[in-house]
Formats: C-alpha cells, structure tokens, sequence
C-alpha cells in the first residue's frame, strides 16, 4: 500500500496554485492558461491520492509552527467533513481553468494570477484545521472574487462587485468577531477546530449563545439565506462565466461547511434546530418561486443556487450522520451541477449575444451537445437517480424528516419546483422549435470542461462509498 501520508501532500495542494503565479509572471500571457491549467491538474491528481489515501484508512495530516505565542500552527487536516468538499473544489476550479481562454478576451496574466490565488485559497479553507487560517483564506478568497467580478464582469459588473464585497465583508467581520469570541471563552485558548469541539463544554453558554448569532448571520449571507441572498443574483449576472463557476461551485459552500462546524463547535446552537430548519426551508422555496420570475438565463440559475442552499442547511440542521453526510453531498452535487449549468449559459450568451430567455431559441438544432449537456445538469440538479443530487437529496430528505417530522419535507417542494423550472427553461430555451441566429462555435475546451462536470457527477453518484464512510 502506497503511503500517501509520509509526503507533505496537503501543502503541496495549497502551493501549486500559488507557485503557479510565478511562471505565469515570467512566461507571460500567451502561455498563462496553460499553466494554469497545469496547476490546477496537479492539484487535482494529488486530491485524488488523499481520496485513495481515505479510503485505505491513512491520517492525512500537517503541523508546522507559526504564531507560537497564540499557538497558532499552519495545520491542515484530511477529516470526514472536508474530504469531500476539497475534492469538489478540485474538480471546479480544474473545469474552471480549462475554459478561462474561451470567456476572458483580455488581460490573461492578471486573471490568472487572481484565479491562482482563488483556488489556493479555496482549496486550504476546507482543510484548514484552525480557525484563524479558515478566516485568512476566507478573506483571500472573497477578495479574489471581487476582483473577477469587477476586472472581469458585465455591462454592470462594478455595481455587482461592490453589492458583493459589502456583504462579504459584512459575513467577514461577523465572523471574526464569533472567532475572537470562541477563543477567550474556550479553555484552554485555541484556534484549533478539533481541540474547539473537544473542549466545547468548557465555553460559558452566553458565549456559545452570542458566537452562534454571529456564526449564523455570518453563514446564512455566503450562503446565503432569504432575506440576505439579494447580492448573488447580480454578482452571477454580471460575473464572467468562469467566475460564476467558482462562486456557486465553490464558495457558496463555506456557508455550508461553516454551518456544520458551528454545530460541532458550540453545542448550545443544537437547541435551536427546530427555527434554524424552518427559516432554511421557507429560504429554498422562496427562491425556487423567485427563480420562476427571472428573464435571463444566469439570474434564473443563480436563485436555484439559494434553493439548493437552503436544502443543504436544512440537513446540517437535522444534526445526525444522515443529515451531516447529506448536506455534504448535496454540496458536492451542487458544486458539480450548478457548475455545469453557469458554464452552458455562459456558453450561450458567447454563442448567441445574449442571456434573455426570450431572445434564444432552438439551441438543440445548432448545438446538440451543450443541449444534452444542459439536459443532463437539469435532472442531476433535481436528484436523479446515478448521480451526486440523488444521493444528497435521499440522505437529507430521510435525516429531514426523522428529526422534523412532516415539516422536514418541506424542502422536496423547493426541488419540485426546481424541477417545473427547469423543464420548462430547456422546452423554451433548447427544443423550440423556431430557431435563434448563432453568432460563433462553441470551443472543444467548453465540451470537455462540462463533460468532466458531469462524469465527476455520475462516477461520485455510482460510487458514494468512495467519499462517505471512509475511515478517517
């Protein structure tokens, strides 16, 4: 058996895109994406071999001292939370990097080295194994994405990107402060997550009461949660496709992870289940009506993207190894799918001009393959059967309804209504029968970028097993 845990993989994951930056500086533009593209592999094969180390029951871990005085280590761990999503990470910043050419007409090197930036960031928050470097590359990562938002974005992408950067910020600062607030009130003082859960108790519960307030406001805006989710349709209006890609693949789900460490972390927050699955609920189907109402193409996605959301926090609220394992890979499957489904759409704003709904017509008469492309992240986005969503979906529906009763099916209204959506958007959008005038071709790149979104979803939807249960 290969001994994944003698070499400094972790490490190795989070610096590659950073040492990217360096050749992508030397060798300049014309050379920029494919470097990028390299790194992001690299980063990707070297996830698979933590997968495979799991999965032969290695402790994948690494220590090295840094702020000794705070005790502050630069740690980084494999556990049964984050497995799954730094391989989510992984493969959406691998699809992402594959098709940036296609969507960024100018300034390449610069939107490389930030999209270096992002995923390293992306990447070390999941397995980061303190608080203080879970809040570090937090930050970097958000402001990287203003940064693709605003260099980047739309006609509008300015506004968009300081909509963005207030509520990000805002999420921040909420969150610092609950940190500040977990390390006075814990003994002995610490940022490490695992000695946090291991010493919970010892956290007075006026402190675990105001840490949870600050945690859950924090989480519910990247999530984000109705009524704090009016920054993400116009950030996924305007961001370049490629941006999209990473928000609602990636960093959507650090609201998500958070969430589950809140519980873990502050014990006085299961209390208070009940009104937390409530609020997450009437968020879900709130946004799939919303979502019924939107003329363009990436709106209409983005506000599936809060359904889906709040359908994840409706499991991490369920508090059981059902609904923790559901919730993870309901974020999975979303990262996947709703990854897939920005990329088409980006694609055809490229191809036609345009992201109104009324204004494309019949794309299965000149693009089949983006058509069954789209067809396919339609249904895996409503859970069918063999893929990512399905799994997620009958994990977090069973965790749901045994910890809430009735009231815990409410979030499969939320998928129904997803479902209405989306039938109706590839009928109007892909097989009417007039059709739209086409300006360009779609790119080889853009067909194996979706194509990897989508393998990612059948092969994790076939196996689960290689990411749930694993001996961690």
């Amino acid at each position: 058996m290969f001994n994944v845990a003698q070499l400094p993989i972790l490490p190795l994951i989070i610096l590659i895109p950073y040492l990217s930056i360096i050749p992508i500086l030397l060798l300049g533009r014309r050379h920029s994406y494919n470097i990028s593209i390299a790194a992001a592999a690299m980063s990707f094969i070297l996830t698979l071999l933590v997968v495979y180390a799991a999965n032969t029951g290695q402790h994948i871990s690494f220590s090295a001292p840094y702020i000794s005085y705070l005790g502050i280590n630069l740690s980084f761990q494999i556990t049964s939370l984050n497995l799954i999503l730094l391989l989510m990470t992984s493969v959406v910043f691998l699809a992402a990097s594959l098709v940036g050419k296609y969507f960024i007409k100018e300034g390449h090197q610069q939107y490389n080295v930030i999209f270096a930036i992002a995923e390293g960031s992306c990447l070390a928050i999941f397995i980061s194994a303190n608080l203080f470097l879970f809040y570090i590359f937090w930050e970097l990562a958000e402001v990287m994405m203003f940064f693709i938002i605003f260099l980047y974005g739309g006609y509008a992408r300015k506004e968009a990107a300081m909509k963005f950067i207030i509520y990000s910020l805002a999420s921040s600062l909420l969150l610092l402060i609950a940190i500040m607030l977990i390390y006075t009130n814990v003994t002995p003082h610490t940022f490490d997550i695992l000695s946090i859960i291991k010493d919970a108790s010892t956290i007075p519960q006026s402190a675990q009461f105001a840490a949870m307030l600050l945690l859950l406001l924090s989480f519910a805006i990247k999530m984000p949660v109705f009524p704090l989710h009016s920054w993400l349709p116009d950030a996924h209006t305007e961001a370049p496709t490629t941006g999209s890609m990473i928000l609602a693949g990636v960093l959507l789900k650090f609201g998500g992870y958070g969430l589950l460490l809140m519980f873990l972390m502050l014990p006085v927050s299961l209390h208070y289940t009940n009104y937390m699955a409530v609020l997450f609920g009437f968020s879900a189907v709130y946004a799939a009506f919303t979502a019924m109402r939107q003329s363009n193409i990436k709106r209409t996605i983005a506000y599936t993207s809060i359904t889906d959301m709040g359908i994840v926090a409706v499991g991490a609220a369920a508090y059981t190894v059902l609904g923790s394992d559901g919730a993870l890979y309901a974020m999975l499957s979303h990262g996947l799918v709703i990854s897939l489904l920005f990329l088409i759409a980006g694609t055809l704003g490229e191809l036609y001009g345009t992201l109104e709904i009324d204004k494309i017509k019949g794309v299965i008469r000149n693009f089949p393959s983006i058509t069954y492309l789209f067809i396919f992240g339609a249904v895996a986005l409503v859970g069918i059967p063999l893929t990512t969503g399905f799994i997620g979906d009958l994990l977090i529906f069973l965790a749901s309804t045994h910890a809430f009763g009735v009231a815990g099916a409410a979030p499969l209204i939320g998928i129904a209504l997803i479902g209405v959506l989306m039938f109706w958007l590839v009928e109007r959008v892909f097989v009417s029968e007039k059709s739209t005038h086409k300006f360009h071709h779609v790119d080889r790149l853009v067909i194996g970028s979706a194509l990897l979104l989508a393998v990612a979803s059948i092969v994790l939807g076939l196996f689960p097993s290689l990411l749930l249960g694993v001996p961690l």
